[in-house]
């Protein structure tokens, strides 16, 4: 009983990450909310609508940097599992080929 790792579909998930990147780069959430004073004046809402405001500036960058990060971890990952079943593959072709003496392990 084993696994099997499917490197064309590791592959492509990191393509789609990399394609999603874009869209989420373009995201700005603070963008959504109005400027200035919003809501009655004097209500403690105003000024927490502009904290979350400030919280929200860059979020769309940041997270667009970390799913760029993750995109480019599952493509070193598929080249890693490819490079591992190649060299499978050639140990495993050598010791088929072998009639006698040492064989790979």
């Amino acid at each position: 009983m084993g696994f099997e790792a499917v490197i064309a579909a590791i592959a492509e998930t990191g393509k789609a990450a990399g394609r999603v990147t874009g869209v989420v780069r373009s995201v700005d959430p603070a963008a959504a909310l109005p400027d200035g004073d919003a809501g009655m004046p004097g209500s403690r809402s105003a000024g927490k609508l502009a904290a979350v405001k400030r919280s929200w500036q860059g979020k769309g960058q940041a997270t667009a940097t970390a799913l760029d990060q993750h995109a480019e971890s599952i493509a070193e990952a598929a080249e890693r599992y490819r490079a591992g079943d190649d060299v499978a593959r050639r140990d495993l072709t050598e010791a088929a080929r072998s009639v006698g003496g040492r064989k790979p392990v």
